[in-house]
Order: structure tokens, then sequence, then C-alpha cells
């Protein structure tokens, strides 16, 4: 137990010691930071390095970890001060009031999940730390477990999160291991050599160890009886952090062999068409996602206006010709609309009025009338129907009138039978309203949960900035690979498998993180390199004639060879040797008289025996002879080559960078002032007669060169298009003028920086 002196200095009961327990947790639970064991110390202490001081002390390291996050100290001021009660109501429990907290605390789990709000808290953390470590309430607990089934329910479900568990591990009698400190994975932070605390492996992915998915703490997850549903608007594409969506709500309904609906949330024309309907269920079907029906919000605006009028005939609501602006600002200093006094008579009037679409029900809202000075302001009136005079993609001029997602989606939630929505942490601060709508018209609550959004440093996942990109013309469409919509990253190489393994991989947790999409990209490349055919692609324009003077002229060979030696199911490819192949210009640029290289799949080692050289010093052509007894183990240069009589295919090798200059854009940030002037290179270049038959969407590997998507299919006389498909290690700078993997020659070409000799060699 924590007690505090009259000089404000912390010590210890050390008999129910439980700020060194919180802290640990904290740490394990917040992204970012790492547990180090140090031997040797009596008492466990936590300390947080940051990259500006360090804070020392489990009590203030539990407070510091807990304010980094979203969700562990709550939303606002409200949910902070419940929780703030909540820890000082566990930490001044006495033995003889044991029996009153345990009795008070069931009783208060009765319909929660977690002791404040619907997020995992700094006060489930610290009341779960005194069952533990304070033995009277330990054995109270022990005691009477049939007669506390709430309490054991949240206990249970908290001692199944491995942060907790490996915790309890630490601090138990056999295996107690203090630990001294928690370090910010950051690259200006350095610690010595250290040991992990972890007790237990969570079962492993191809991106390291698989995500957890009982952060998200549903309760009901009745095997058969699970419906989730996934809610698009048809105003964009769809990108990743859709499929994150998608992803999730369709692992649950399958894990518990339920069902998921897909429903356009179709509730504002201006935005909405039926392209990206039919897009949006293209991209799912790619996903491979099977949902029991697809529905429309659409379909319920008769019944969801019925729920409008009764909203006003029952006084809980009103219509209001107050202008946005102020609106805005009576909520924010919490003053009443004079619309909110109006009779039930006048508030029909004036709705009917919006449902015509007049000149003066344009000027108004539907707005739900709850409190003006609620402390949490989403239930400050919110408007909840507004009217717009753009024909629906669907319904036409029908409708005048259209709800607003916070009074529609419980409304069809309920309808609809879904037992858990799952929604984006954005709406976190909707919850409490969501389930208001629902009990003010006496429908099921659906039980809602909410999981991080993806955020990825240099990428842009805002449909209203995505679009502002499509229709500057920055990008070529909504499926453009520099976009992160899931058309666009598929031209870019993304194999479906990747994008699952990698949302399964981050779990259920409501934590926000912003990573770099090259873990994405690493994945792919883990998923994609084993599996694919070899080709050689020669620059174009920047190659140099090699002729081997002692072979024939007329000795043209054609050898089968395995598409990839590891691979032989991909079948043979045709290998074409002669006395004159084309080598890269970058590769012999600096090469000398004497020297001797090996030319790759042939197998053939070649030595220099003359360079031509222009005027300005570059290489024109070279002589060589072909040493048929040499070996590449004698070699420190191996090229790659095509033969001058195979046909040359030409293909054109396109890459891409990022299209802002910053990690994230700040709300003040002006997005045309950080938009990358060059975003894309291409390559002429030319490839033999083994890629004819490549189809769109096929990958291969370039050897030295890299792995490749089939944009567009050519043909002997037109170019095939290949898209440089990432391998995860790109780290973009702010201010550099072109991608990291990419270097400007002469002429505005672009060529691949290929990898040292050194580290060919490695690789071979």
């Amino acid at each position: 137990m924590s007690k505090v002196d009259n000089k404000g200095i912390l010590k210890y009961d050390h008999t129910g010691d439980t700020f060194p327990f919180v802290s640990i947790i904290s740490a394990k639970l917040v992204p970012g930071y790492k547990i180090i064991v140090r031997k040797g110390l009596e008492e466990p202490e936590l300390t947080i390095v940051t990259n500006s001081e360090t804070i020392k002390g489990n009590y203030l390291t539990s407070k510091y970890l807990a304010r980094t996050t979203s969700t562990l100290y709550g939303q606002d001021a409200l949910s902070a001060t419940h929780i703030d009660y909540w820890i000082q109501k566990g930490a001044h429990i006495s033995s003889e009031k044991v029996e009153q907290f345990v009795g008070e605390l069931n009783d208060h789990l009765t319909l929660r999940t977690f002791v404040v709000g619907f997020n995992l808290s700094l006060a489930d953390i610290v009341l779960f730390a005194r069952t533990q470590l304070f033995k009277p309430l330990k054995d109270e607990l022990a005691a009477k477990s049939k007669t506390l089934p709430h309490i054991h329910r949240w206990l249970n479900y908290l001692l199944s999160l491995d942060a907790f568990k490996e915790t309890v591990a630490i601090f138990s009698p056999a295996e107690k291991k203090p630990v001294a400190k928690a370090t910010k994975d950051t690259a200006a932070t350095t610690t010595a050599s250290t040991t992990s605390t972890s007790t237990e492996e969570p079962k492993k992915g191809l991106m390291g160890w698989a995500g957890n998915f009982e952060k998200l703490a549903l309760p009901d997850l009745i095997e058969g009886k699970v419906r989730t549903r996934f809610p698009p608007e048809p105003s964009g594409y769809m990108h990743i952090g859709h499929c994150k969506a998608a992803v999730l709500n369709n692992y649950y309904a399958t894990q518990y062999k339920g069902s998921i609906i897909l429903r356009f949330d179709d509730t504002n024309p201006t935005k909405e068409k039926d392209e990206f309907v039919v897009n949006i269920i293209k991209d799912l079907n790619t996903i491979g996602i099977n949902f029991e029906k697809t529905t429309n919000t659409s379909d319920y605006f008769e019944l969801l206006m019925d729920y409008g009028e009764k909203l006003i005939t029952t006084g809980n609501g009103y219509v209001d010709n107050t202008n946005k602006e102020e609106i805005s600002k009576q909520r924010e200093e919490g003053r009443d609309s004079v619309c909110r006094s109006h009779t039930v008579e006048k508030n029909l009037e004036w709705w009917a009025e919006m449902k015509k679409g007049s000149e003066f029900g344009q000027t108004c809202v539907l707005r739900a009338k709850i409190d003006m000075n609620h402390p949490d302001r989403a239930f400050r009136d919110p408007a909840m129907y507004r009217v717009s005079m753009t024909p629906h993609h669907k319904t036409g001029d029908k409708y005048k009138v259209y709800p607003l997602y916070d009074f529609a989606c419980p409304i069809v939630d309920s309808i609809e039978g879904v037992t858990h929505a799952l929604r984006s942490n954005e709406y976190q601060n909707k919850v409490n309203l969501y389930y208001w709508v629902t009990d003010i018209f006496g429908l099921r609550r659906p039980y809602v949960s909410d999981y991080s959004r993806l955020s990825f440093t240099h990428v842009l996942l805002s449909k209203r900035k995505l679009q502002q990109f499509v229709d500057a013309g920055i990008v070529n469409g909504w499926t453009d690979p520099r976009l992160p919509t899931l058309q666009g990253i598929m031209r870019r190489g993304l194999t479906i498998e990747a994008l699952k393994e990698f949302v399964l991989s981050q779990g259920a947790s409501s934590v926000n993180t912003t990573m770099d999409i090259g873990k994405l990209w690493a994945i792919n490349k883990i998923i994609v390199e084993p599996n694919v055919p070899r080709f050689t692609a020669i620059p174009a324009k920047k190659n140099v004639l090699v002729t081997i003077q002692n072979i024939a002229d007329d000795k043209v060979e054609k050898i089968q060879k395995l598409k990839f030696d590891k691979k032989p199911e991909l079948g043979e490819k045709t290998l074409t040797t002669s006395n004159k192949v084309h080598l890269e210009y970058d590769d012999v640029a600096d090469i000398t008289v004497g020297e001797e290289v090996t030319l790759m799949g042939w197998g053939m080692n070649i030595i220099i025996r003359d360079v031509k050289k222009a005027a300005d010093g570059t290489v024109e052509s070279i002589t060589a002879d072909a040493n048929p007894t040499g070996s590449f183990k004698d070699t420190k240069k191996r090229f790659t080559y095509l033969s001058s009589t195979t046909k040359k295919i030409p293909v054109i090798l396109q890459d891409f960078g990022p299209l802002i200059d910053k990690p994230k854009l700040e709300e003040d940030d002006i997005l045309e002032e950080h938009i990358n002037k060059v975003t894309k290179w291409e390559l002429e270049a030319f490839s033999d007669e083994n890629i004819l038959s490549l189809k769109v969407g096929d990958k291969l590997q370039f050897e030295r060169r890299g792995l490749y998507n089939v944009d567009q299919v050519g043909s002997e006389t037109t170019p095939f298009v290949m898209i440089y498909i990432p391998d995860g290690t790109t780290k973009f700078k702010p201010g550099e003028a072109l991608h990291p993997f990419i270097k400007r020659e002469e002429k505005n070409e672009t060529i691949r920086v290929k990898p040292s000799s050194k580290q060919q060699q490695k690789k071979n």
C-alpha cells in the first residue's frame, strides 16, 4: 500500500507494494517501451529514459506512461477524474473495509468490461495490482469466488493479457526479478546489454509476435451468435486502413462462426458515387471476405425519418436554424440556442420544411436535446439530421433530409442484429452518444468497441486528402500506385496474404501508433521473394556491347535453365549465349583491362582485353576473351547480361516515392506546401522472350535489380510496364529530391542502384 508523508515523498508499505507492479504493466502496454532487467536491486523501481530527461519512481512512471496514450488515462477530464477516484479508492482500502470494497466493485462491474469507460485504463491496472499484492483483498476474493462473478470475469480477462500475465510471473515468489528501467525505443536512447523479462512467447507470425485479439475484451462472443458489420462510406476507394477494419470485423465473425454484414453508410450524397460502391465491393472480393448480406443505410431512410420525428415528439429533439458557426460557438461555451425552447408543434412544422428542402428548411438542422452543459461535449445537443439538395446516387432526389452517422449507425446496427460494433478509435468519444441513441428509442444495444487506426509515416489515409490528389491530377486516379488504396498498393505488388498477415499481426489494440510502412513491405517480401521466377533486364540506353572474340559469330546456343533454382515447379526459361552480349553501363564504367568477371546464369568467365572510350571518358564498347575453365570463385564481379541475338522485349521499369515530404502532417499544415515534386521514376530497359508469357499482376525478380509487379502486358514491339515492389528497407529522408534507391543520370534517365560486388558475392 502506498503512503505519502508530510513532505510529499512517496514511501511504500512493502507488504502490499502496488506501484512497481503497476508501472511494469503500464510499460508493457504502452508501445515503444521495453523492460530491462538489472540484477542486484533490493526493490524494483522503474525509470523512464527519454531523449531529454529521466523520470524515476514507480508512481511517477505509471502516471507518465498512462498519459502518453489515448486511453489509459481516459479521453477527457471527466474520465480521468473517474480513473483517479478508483485509483484513490483502491490505494486506501484497509483490511477492515475489504468486504465493503469488494461488494461495491462487483456491483460496479455488473454491466462493465472495464472499471472506467470502454477501454483498459490505469484504474484497471491499479485495482488489479491490489487484488494480487494486498493479501486481505486477495483472501476475500478467494473466499467468495462464487458470489463475485463480475470481479472474477474482469480478473480472468486481465490475466489473459500478456502484460498482466508476465508481470504476475515477475512478482511470483519463485521468479521474482527486480526490474530497473523502461527505455523509450528511440534512436537517441542507448542501453546496456539486458535480458528480457518475458516468460511466455506468444504465437509468432511472419512479422514477429502475432497480434492479441483479446485486447478488445468483447463480451458475449457466443459461437454462432456473433454478427459484425463493415460500414464503409462510398466516398472513395478502399485504402489499407479500411482493409484493417474489414479484416478485424471478419476475424471475429469467422472465429466465432457468426456472420458479417456489408453496409454502405450512404448518408452524404455530396461525396458518394456508384463508382465507389462498385470498387469497394471489388476490393472486398479481392480480400476474400464473404458477407452474409449487403445493405445500405439508405434502405432505412423512411424508418430513420420516423425516428427523427419521434425524437421531436418525445421532447428529445428540436429543429434549429442557427447558423453553423454560431452553433459551434454555443456548444463550446455551453449556451442554449433560442430554438431549444420551441414547442413540439413548431419543431414539427420546421421539420416538415426540412423534409421538403424548402429555402427555409435548408437553413435548419435537427438536433438532439440532451445537455448543453454536459462535460462530454458530444452530448451538447449534437446534430442528427441535415438537409442536402444534392441528388443521392441511389435514391435520387426522393429525399432532402439525411441522417448523420451518430444518429443512423446505432439504429441500423440494432435493427440489423449486429452484436458487436467494432469501430476505429476516432469515434471513441462518441460511444456514449451511440448508446444514448439506442436507449432513447428503447432499442437493443450492440456492444461497441474500438481499435486503433492504421497510421504510417509519409502516408496519408484521409479520403478527403486523397481526393485532393486525384482532383489536382497529382496522381492518375484512385488506383495510382502512389496512393495507399488497395488497388494502388496491389499495382505496386502487395499481396493479399501480406496485407492480412500485417493486419492480424497488429492485433486489436486501441493504442494508436504511427508505423513505418516498410513493415508492410517487409512481410510482403518474405511472401513474394521465395516464390517468383528470375529474369534479366538491361537499360535500353545505358548499356555496353561486349564482344567475346574467341567465340565464333555463329555460335549461338539456347540453354534451358530453371526460372528459379530453388523453385523447380516454376518451370524453365531459355538462356541465350553468343559472342556478343549487353552489360549494364554501371557494371563496366570502371572496368579495367585484364580484369576477369563472371556472366551470371551462363556461368562463363570473361577476361577484359580492350575498353574503348569516348572523348569524355564514357565506355563505348568492350572486347573480351572467354575463359571456360574459370571459376566464379576467382572473380569479384558477377554481371547479368543479355545476348545481342535474343529478342529484345521492351520494358519500362517504374518506381514511386512518397507523396508528402513530412512523416506526419499537422492540423495547421497546408497540404500543397508539403507535396514532393518528384514521386515517379521510369527507366527504359529490355528483357528477353522469357517474359512474353507474363500476365498483369504476375510478380518476378529482375536479378540484381529487385522484385517487380507486372502492371501492363506488352509484346515484342510494345513495352511491358513493371513496377518495383518495395522491400521494406527504404528510409525516406525529408528534403531528399529523389527516392533513396534511385539515382539520376544524365538526360534525366534513372537507374536502380545495385548492391556492391561484395554484397552480391555474399548473397550468391
